[in-house]
């Protein structure tokens, strides 16, 4: 395949493109095809596209560029989509973070769990679910690759729609791994090299073999040998002794992005394993880290990622893409680490390559439910996904990951058919709802459904 159509529902994402599609452009296995772009927002998705035209000019590409208004449209021919859309953006997802603090509950980013994570899949869920029954009517057999939050529920949705559509949801939170293998276990990231290159071809060179499995923004090394040894003791010793892990690439800065690593080092103290993603994520799934006692996370390094802080870095986002396009700003042509184009690299070359992917449970993690959306490292190529077997989840952190696989099954119900009582369901087995009074939860459900009216259809038909 020396060319191929790539559909993008939210192809004006000024968080995702530039970053990806010079990704695409890396590519030298293809020269060219369709880029078909879907977006409601006019002014980022013809900035994007002006920026692609440009790549067209820098890489010697051949790929037509296409903003389409119809998804159907779009959607014939398809061999790969990706999804990068939120219904209702920044004005939605205030309502997600900031009503539910009128019931005690402040999360300091959403987009996962806690009432602000399920009001989200309310909204983006069954637009997910339609993509899919569309996509096997008009492409099928084509590959999905979702970005999208909440991943977990959003990719649940899609699989349920899925019959010949391969779908793969996909989280960058794992790439974070050098900061903690590095001072923990003697194993940093060699300068220059890419993430990916360390994770799955530098570390097995070392001798370094691990295993990682959980739930979306909550994924826990299960495994961890050096030249088989076990070192998870060498990981719990490091985490007795340390509050926090030094962050030299974080020196100087004072925001919601970043932070040293203390909940996730409290975290490991407890149960005795190392989560993996990072403490913005972490801290929603576990009450006694997020609370009115702890500031809601910020004796942990973590600080509120407020709507009017991403409506500013969208701002600056679309100025570097207009930059981009226009030629002012140099292209970097680096990758970006994501692992996107790395699939579909070894699609189109009938090879293969690992990857940590979100995908159905059939027997990868075997104390988990079967089908619901689990996050472990996989192979992935031409004849199709295969994730590792990553066993049992141990104690605690299996428990924890159950708890919230109901919630997402509960929730992804709740969207599709429109139910309030089911939606109280799910917020009632939340555990961050139990900062809330548990008689006002019928009330906070009412509260975001009308807020968020125009992106429920479901709800108010």
């Amino acid at each position: 395949m020396d060319s191929m159509n790539l559909t993008i529902i939210g192809g004006g994402s000024v968080n995702w493109m530039a970053g990806l599609m010079r990704d695409v452009y890396l590519l030298d296995e293809i020269q060219g095809g369709e880029i078909r772009l879907v977006d409601p927002n006019r002014e980022h998705v013809e900035a994007v596209a002006a920026m692609l035209h440009t790549f067209n000019r820098l890489r010697n590409k051949e790929y037509q560029i296409r903003i389409m208004d119809d998804r159907k449209e779009a959607l014939q021919g398809a061999d790969f989509v990706l999804t990068t859309f939120s219904p209702g953006a920044m004005d939605a997802f205030w309502n997600d973070l900031e009503l539910p603090i009128q019931y005690g509950i402040r999360q300091p980013v959403s987009m996962t769990v806690g009432p602000c994570g399920i009001s989200a899949s309310l909204r983006t869920a069954p637009v997910a679910y339609e993509l899919v029954q569309e996509m096997e009517e008009i492409c099928p057999g084509a590959w999905l690759f979702n970005v999208t939050n909440p991943m977990s529920v959003v990719t649940r949705a899609m699989n349920k729609a899925a019959k010949s559509v391969k779908v793969v949801g996909m989280c960058h939170e794992l790439h974070a791994a050098p900061k903690y293998f590095g001072p923990m276990l003697g194993l940093p990231k060699p300068e220059g090299m890419n993430v990916t290159d360390y994770l799955y071809r530098w570390l097995p060179e070392q001798g370094f073999h691990y295993k990682v499995a959980g739930v979306n923004h909550f994924i826990w090394l299960t495994k961890a040998e050096l030249n088989g040894q076990d070192v998870r003791p060498r990981i719990r010793a490091y985490a007795r002794e340390h509050w926090e892990i030094e962050d030299e690439g974080a020196a100087g800065q004072n925001d919601s992005f970043h932070n040293k690593s203390a909940a996730k080092l409290a975290l490991c103290r407890q149960f005795g394993y190392l989560p993996l993603a990072g403490d913005r994520h972490l801290i929603e799934f576990y009450p006694s880290l997020c609370n009115v006692r702890n500031g809601y996370g910020m004796k942990y390094g973590v600080l509120k990622t407020t709507v009017d802080a991403r409506r500013l870095t969208k701002v600056h986002q679309l100025d570097t893409i207009r930059q981009l396009a226009s030629g002012v700003k140099e292209v970097s042509w680096q990758r970006s680490g994501e692992e996107m184009t790395e699939i579909m690299k070894a699609v189109v070359t009938g090879g293969e390559t690992p990857a940590i992917v979100n995908v159905p449970n059939e027997g990868q993690i075997g104390n988990m439910p079967k089908d619901v959306i689990v996050e472990t490292l996989a192979t992935v190529g031409a004849s199709g996904i295969h994730p590792w077997a990553s066993g049992d989840l141990p104690g605690p952190v299996g428990s924890l990951c159950r708890l919230h696989a109901d919630v997402h099954e509960l929730t992804l119900k709740a969207a599709l058919e429109g139910s309030r009582e089911t939606l109280i369901e799910a917020l009632s087995l939340d555990p961050l709802s139990g900062l809330a009074d548990f008689s006002e939860l019928g009330e906070l459900a009412d509260s975001l459904l009308r807020a968020n009216r125009s992106w429920l259809p479901r709800f108010f038909n």
